[in-house]
């Protein structure tokens, strides 16, 4: 016997809709089964089949920053941790850090990265946070 998950009435297991209430029956199917299920094809959909360079970030702290970005809005990535990432350049080195997505989410990361490229921090911002808890003691 099944049980209609809107009214509880118990229904045969051939039924397709509750005799009750008309709703349609859901397979014998447990809650947990259902979330492993969802789980995995989230899996499958974020999986970066297409590979693209989205972002070289110039610092560790700005690739974190970048990856929090692309876990909130939903967006898998991978990181190049092979190599060295330390660059040179003119005037001395700096460091490069390559995040990859897949290719049907570049346009939405590359605008990602450009909104967080196009932050501006400065000391002042800083020392504003460290006055505000100073003056809290």
């Amino acid at each position: 016997m099944k049980e209609c998950h809107v009214c509880f009435a118990l229904c045969d297991d051939d039924a397709v809709l509750c005799p009750v209430c008309g709703a349609e029956l859901k397979n014998n199917v447990t809650d947990a089964e259902n979330e492993a299920a969802a789980q995995e094809e989230n899996i499958k959909e974020n999986l970066i089949n297409n590979p693209v360079l989205a972002a070289s970030a110039d610092s560790p702290v700005t690739a974190e920053i970048y990856k929090d970005i692309l876990d909130e809005n939903g967006i898998a990535y991978s990181v190049d941790e092979k190599g060295d990432f330390f660059h040179t350049g003119f005037g001395g080195g700096f460091f490069a850090i390559d995040v990859y997505v897949d290719e049907k989410n570049i346009d939405m990361a590359k605008e990602l990265y450009r909104n967080l490229s196009e932050s501006e921090f400065s000391l002042e911002d800083f020392e504003e946070l460290n006055s505000d808890d100073t003056e809290k003691e």
